[in-house]
């Protein structure tokens, strides 16, 4: 039997010879591997140091404010000058307070008689137990009374609470004062403190007795100082830890100037740096790609401790990982790579 062949049954023959063509040039023509520049992954150990803003702040320092109102009688200070603890800064007109002290005076030797005799009588059965206490009660008032007046006449002269230099002073001589009236201020300068805060992330690495260096502004010499106290607590607002140091002061540094700290706190181990170009960053955080049986993995990573030209990464990682530098936009997961380990 001879069978003819229809067009129809022509022209499938054809398309499916040309589609199994196709499928075997396809085969034939695979993409080429993408090549990237990886650095291996190699714990070391690194610095842990970091530079941070701070701000310079006397040792002691108080707003000079009078604790009795009245009448400026004797100003006893220089802008500027240095003083001793417990020198006089200024006189406050005392003279109603001392005339008021008389008073009391006389009023509690009347009361010290008065206490006397009535104790004789008392002790006689003359008078009852009451009425000897009437005159205890009377003597005691009169002393107390005169106890507050001489702590007022006291408050009258107002000392240096500790030894430093005075600041600019903001009243004269015969004008009324009272308890709100700023008088002047008083700063210790030496030693000084730096205070400055550290992220959350590294308060538990602060300890008493580290050592920063600073520089400020317009100042090319590099200051130290050692750390002597923190905050217990991190701030809610900031999610930072306030640490203070200090250090003599020679006379360079100002109360309230700018610092640049770099914050030496210890050694990290087994430490994994990368070259930062090698840090993707995503919407929560960061991400690298690393390599292994030839293909590309992402890594979600924490960063660390940074340097000048390296950042430390913590994730799922292992040493001996190879980290891409290059490509990062050519790549994605999954992908297969050739790599080459770059010089870095």
């Amino acid at each position: 039997m001879i069978f003819k062949h229809s067009p129809i049954m022509l022209a499938l023959a054809l398309f499916l010879h040309s589609c199994g063509e196709e499928k075997e040039d396809l085969k034939a023509q695979k993409a080429p591997v993408v090549t990237v520049d990886v650095v291996q992954l190699k714990a070391g150990e690194v610095a842990r140091s970091i530079a941070i803003p701070g701000s310079v702040i006397p040792n002691e320092q108080v707003d000079v404010y009078s604790e009795v109102a009245g009448r400026i009688q004797r100003i006893s200070f220089k802008e500027g000058q240095h003083v001793s603890k417990g020198s006089i800064i200024l006189q406050v007109d005392s003279d109603i307070l001392k005339a008021q002290k008389a008073q009391l005076l006389v009023e509690q030797d009347l009361a010290e008689k008065d206490e006397a005799r009535k104790r004789s009588l008392y002790q006689a059965k003359g008078i009852s137990l009451q009425d000897y206490e009437v005159s205890q009660s009377a003597l005691a008032d009169a002393k107390a009374k005169l106890d507050l007046l001489n702590v007022q006449i006291s408050k009258a002269t107002i000392r240096a609470p500790f030894s430093g230099k005075i600041g600019l002073r903001h009243v004269s001589e015969g004008a009324f004062i009272s308890t709100s009236t700023l008088i002047t201020s008083i700063v210790q300068e030496n030693p000084v403190k730096i205070e400055f805060s550290v992220p959350e992330k590294y308060a538990r690495n602060v300890k008493i007795g580290q050592i920063i260096e600073f520089k400020t502004d317009g100042d090319s010499k590099k200051y130290s100082g050692k750390v002597y106290a923190f905050e217990p607590r991190i701030d809610e607002g900031t999610r930072m830890m306030t640490v203070r140091a200090s250090l003599p002061n020679l006379g360079n540094l100002i109360a309230g100037s700018f610092v640049s700290i770099s914050y030496d706190m210890g050694k990290e181990e087994n430490a994994f740096m990368v070259p930062s170009e090698s840090i993707v960053p995503i919407l929560k955080g960061q991400k690298i790609f690393v390599v292994r049986n030839g293909l590309v993995e992402e890594i979600p990573v924490e960063i660390g401790i940074r340097t000048p030209e390296k950042v430390q990464i913590i994730g799922a990682l292992k040493e001996g990982d190879q980290v891409l530098i290059s490509g990062l936009l050519a790549v994605r997961a999954g992908m297969p790579v050739k790599t080459k380990i770059a010089s870095k």
